[in-house]
Order: structure tokens, then C-alpha cells, then sequence
């Protein structure tokens, strides 16, 4: 199975988020349950139930969150050129059929996220951004829908981009 890619800044997101689950909030929930079962019949207790269902849900995303762990591809993206739009660009882009310009940052699929306009590098516009060059007009259709733009600027997406 191909790894998938993720910037550097998106890996020590989900780490982080690993850890403060798995040291803090697990620990903290295991304990509860526990204080919880001391009062007696657990199939009415409500704290106990609780607390088991909220253990649950910290193992499911656990998991989860190992899963990209161990599948993911860390990148550098300060490594890698943004003359050409690429793996960790920010680019912006002019509509022609809006007649507005838009700035997209190409992440990696766990990273996406629409409203911060993160966009991934397997999404049918990421995958028509990569390569293009400065100034370069294109279209691209999705269903019925034309699409035409141009490269307005390319950079290196930095921290507080992502």
C-alpha cells in the first residue's frame, strides 16, 4: 500500500494529538470509570457508562490516528521547489468565470480541510494544480462544471499557513 503524504507541520498535529490522548485523556477516563464502578451495580450507573463509552471513543481514534501514523510520508516541504506548484505550495489563482482570486494551500488527504482552504494533492483540483507554472491559464471540469484560472503566485506554505 502507497504511502500517503503529509507535510511535516500535519505530522506533528496528529503526534500531538496522539499523545495528549493517549497520556492524558485515556489515563484520565480509565480512572474515572473506575471511581465510577465503586458505586456499585454497573448496569444502572450512569458515570460508569459514561466514562466506558468515552474510553471507546479515545481507542477508536487512537487507532485512527496510528493508522496515519504508520501509513503517512512525512515531507519536507522546505525542500522541495515552488517554482512549479507542488506538494506543500500555497497558490493562488485568479477565476476567470468569478472574477476573484482564491489562495489554496496542496496538503495531504488527513490534512484537508475546505474552510482554511486546504486542498488536498488527490483532490481533482490539487491534482490539476501540481506542475503548473506562474501565469500558466488552465480549465478543468468537475461534473458540468468549467472551471478557468490562472497562477497568480506560488510559495512554500509555512507554519501558521498550515
Amino acid at each position: 500500500m502507497a504511502k500517503e503524504l503529509i507535510t511535516s507541520f500535519g505530522y506533528d498535529k496528529i503526534l500531538k494529538e496522539f499523545k495528549q490522548l493517549l497520556e492524558i485523556e485515556k489515563p484520565y477516563w480509565v480512572k474515572e470509570k473506575q471511581i465510577a464502578a465503586q458505586h456499585g451495580d454497573r448496569s444502572e450507573n450512569a458515570e460508569y457508562i459514561a466514562a466506558k463509552e468515552q474510553i471507546r471513543n479515545l481507542d477508536k481514534r487512537l487507532r485512527f490516528l496510528n493508522k496515519i501514523i504508520n501509513n503517512s510520508e512525512v515531507v519536507d516541504i522546505s525542500k522541495i521547489p515552488h517554482i512549479k506548484v507542488n506538494f506543500g505550495s500555497k497558490v493562488t489563482v485568479f477565476d476567470f468565470i468569478l472574477d476573484t482570486k482564491k489562495t489554496y494551500k496542496i496538503v495531504g488527504t488527513h490534512e484537508t480541510n475546505p474552510n482554511e482552504n486546504k486542498i488536498s494533492n488527490k483532490s481533482p483540483l490539487g491534482k490539476v494544480l501540481i506542475a503548473k507554472e506562474l501565469n500558466e491559464e488552465f480549465e478543468f471540469r468537475i461534473n458540468d462544471n468549467i472551471y478557468e484560472y490562472e497562477i497568480l503566485k506560488i510559495q512554500e506554505c509555512k507554519a501558521e499557513d498550515l
